[in-house]
């Protein structure tokens, strides 16, 4: 293979390890912040040599000039960088697809052009984005037009050797894939489809005409498919899609034993569960059995197997636990409550130690399908989807904590220098109610910011992974973030506040550029905050000189003047007008470059040692709080339980409010301490409460 070939598969492998740096915990903070930007700096020089190896051997190239041996060459790379589940590089694998079939079609060589036709449609499939029921599906019709017109070469099926026929069958397969599941006549419409495939694949005619076809994995592959109308299932009752699926649930678990085959794209890793489930859907057993089926597989997995099958258990599993626990009936929930909690410190744990340059595109779908499950079955709370980005790609998550900090300085000074540009924020219609409620929008504002990439649960395998630039396919996808992290933010109460801002943070400030496009204009409660929001993720991507690896900082004063040559156009005028003022410049840019240091190290070191500290193995643990009053002396009387002076109830009224306040971020995130057993919403079981109803601080748990 030429060598060209090879370093740019070592070029890409070297940029996925660098993006997690190797931590201990006697790292020194300077070392370890040295080590980021070290890689950084051979990342950005990696990624500048890929580019320069893929505009020569491809982007440079033309069909028409193509050799045979040129052609060759680019299918065992091809080869090499794409093998299903197990794939370096999707995207260049589609490119080269995509090259080689216009060489097949100007030298109209049909067996050539059908089989281009299947990897093309297949790499694309493969680097796409699909929100669980198709909703988002960006490049779907571009898969399905490939497996369609390589599909077509049915009517003269019996002219073609025996692998071109495998590939038409494939493609006959296929062209449901992509297909929306997304209401019940989509899913009709895919029925339709998977029974014509279905049609050919059982038929005798072709099963006696080419006996050596793999007839019974295609059947087996079929019904394995079937089975992912399961997400649609999860959101709507349908009893005659319920028994399709069980029908393929049925077949899979008959058959399961002499299908045990090495085949990433039979995905047999989820058909153990996927049964119970089928059945649950069906009315054939409680959901009790799925979770239980779920916890155990989730148990069982070895923390340190990083196969698709090892993803899978440890982490794509605990996305459908999160859904079926929900499910279960109140009466049920507290005998899980431990397991629970359990299985999901192990996940955050098994994640953070995910080699990222190994599986990318399955260890991308089990983080999407994770942050996505958990926000439609509403457990538990939206900071909990932030832990999985977090040790996903800890890059965004500081940029998305410096956007959060940068969007708060940013409204903060407005509501000082400019309230009344503030006016209308929240439904404060005066100035006087901004600056009444100064704090209030400065907590939205911050949490705007953290949770404005959320979207990117999506699209990990792109987001500076790959030792080169996106693709314009990939980029296609990679902007489908903004209404992903919006769909996941509705459907856990926020869609008139944080949703907004993950929606429209890429639009422009006068609606006429960014993306998503064909949306009208941001409401009015909430544009001020996702103005400020806009200009703080532009400076915060365009100015990192630590951990962004794809592109080379920019200077402040550059971007301060691309600001105002944007004013009124994609900038709104009141926050970049804030740069008129030297001392706001002095105070931003220390906010901007030292603030960002401080969080580098604290993502980078601080969650790494939290990861290990959960749940070890061979300790028992206890659920122990503390709620600290009236620091009194030790030799003190108790006074009447019943007796309250006002200060007393005016302090209980305050902590009361507090407690409301919080709780609006989600149920029971605090609640006041009690002993009783059997009181705890969540179930903790006699022997876990503490035996006093006060505690002394000598007998609280310590943990070392």
């Amino acid at each position: 293979m030429d060598e060209r070939y090879t370093r740019y598969i070592e070029n890409l492998r070297r940029v996925r390890a660098l993006v997690r740096p190797e931590t201990h915990a006697g790292m020194k903070a300077a070392d370890l912040l040295e080590e980021i930007k070290q890689n950084a700096a051979e990342s950005y020089t990696l990624m500048q040599q890929s580019n320069a190896i893929l505009d020569e051997v491809i982007f440079s190239r033309r069909a028409e000039n193509l050799t045979e041996e040129e052609a060759a060459g680019l299918s065992e790379f091809a080869g090499k960088l794409f093998h299903y589940a197990n794939s370096e590089d999707c995207g260049i694998a589609y490119k080269i697809h995509a090259l080689l079939l216009d060489y097949a079609r100007l030298k109209q060589d049909d067996r050539a052009i059908i089989r281009e036709l299947y990897w093309a449609g297949v790499t694309m499939h493969y680097m796409n984005v699909r929100s669980d029921d198709s909703s988002i599906n960006p490049l779907g019709k571009q898969v399905r037009g490939y497996f369609q017109e390589g599909a077509s070469y049915m009517a003269r099926y019996e002219g073609f050797d025996l692998e071109t026929k495998s590939y038409i069958i494939r493609c006959l397969g296929n062209s449901r894939m992509a297909m929306s599941r997304h209401s019940h006549a989509d899913c009709e419409a895919y029925m339709e489809v998977f029974d014509k495939a279905m049609g050919v694949i059982r038929s005798p005619y072709y099963r006696k005409l080419d006996p050596s076809i793999p007839w019974d994995k295609f059947e087996y592959a079929m019904h394995a498919d079937r089975m992912t109308l399961l997400a649609y299932l999860r959101d709507f009752k349908d009893p005659e899609i319920a028994e399709k699926v069980l029908e393929s649930a049925e077949y899979i678990h008959r058959e399961q034993a002499k299908n045990q085959m090495d085949d990433e794209r039979l995905q047999n890793w989820r058909l153990g569960y996927f049964y119970a489930m089928a059945r649950y859907h069906a009315g054939r057993c409680p959901v009790r059995e799925v979770v239980d089926v779920l916890l155990e597989v989730i148990e069982k997995a070895d923390p340190k197997d990083y196969s698709p099958t090892g993803i899978n258990n440890n982490l794509t599993s605990l996305s459908s636990l999160f859904y079926y626990e929900a499910a279960l009936p109140p009466e049920e929930k507290p005998q899980y409550a431990y397991r629970l909690e359990k299985v999901f410190s192990k996940s955050v744990s098994y994640l953070n130690d995910l080699p990222v340059n190994q599986y990318p595109r399955v260890a991308s779908n089990a983080v999407r399908e994770l942050v996505e499950m958990q926000a439609v079955a509403e457990r538990p709370y939206r900071k909990n989807m932030l832990v999985y980005m977090l040790a996903a790609h800890k890059p965004t998550y500081v940029h998305s904590l410096m956007v959060a900090n940068l969007t708060r300085f940013f409204v903060r000074r407005l509501l000082w220098k400019k309230p009344e540009a503030m006016v209308g924020t929240m439904g404060y219609d005066t100035v006087e109610a901004v600056r009444q409620h100064a704090e209030e929008l400065c907590v939205m504002a911050y949490e705007c910011g953290v949770y404005h990439d959320i979207g990117k649960s999506m699209v990990t395998m792109y987001v500076g992974n790959n030792s080169r630039r996106l693709l314009d396919e990939e980029f296609v996808c990679v902007q489908w973030h903004a209404a992903f992290g919006y769909e996941l933010l509705c459907k856990i109460g926020h869609k008139d506040d944080l949703a907004l801002a993950a929606l429209y943070h890429h639009t422009y400030y006068d609606g006429q550029g960014g993306y998503p496009k064909d949306q009208p204009p941001c409401p009015k409660n909430m544009k001020p905050i996702v103005d400020a929001l806009t200009v703080a993720d532009s400076l915060d991507a365009a100015t990192d000189n630590i951990g962004r690896c794809y592109t080379a900082a920019k200077p402040l004063e550059k971007l301060i003047e691309e600001l105002r040559a944007q004013k009124g156009s994609r900038y709104a005028p009141a926050v970049v007008e804030l740069f008129d003022d030297p001392d706001f410049c002095t105070e931003f840019r220390r906010k901007l470059y030292e603030s960002r240091q401080s969080v580098y190290l604290e993502v980078y070191r601080e969650t790494h040692r939290f990861s290990g500290m959960v749940f070890r193995n061979g300790f028992e643990y206890k659920r122990a709080g503390v709620t600290v009053s009236d620091i009194v002396e030790a030799d003190a009387i108790q006074t009447t339980l019943f007796d309250f002076d006002q200060e007393t109830r005016d302090r209980d009224d305050r902590i009361s409010k507090v407690m409301d306040l919080v709780n609006t971020s989600g149920k029971n995130l605090l609640r006041l301490a009690t002993q009783r057993p059997g009181h705890y919403s969540d179930g903790i079981r006699r022997e876990f409460c503490s035996r006093l109803y006060s505690t002394s601080w000598s007998e609280l748990l310590e943990i070392k």
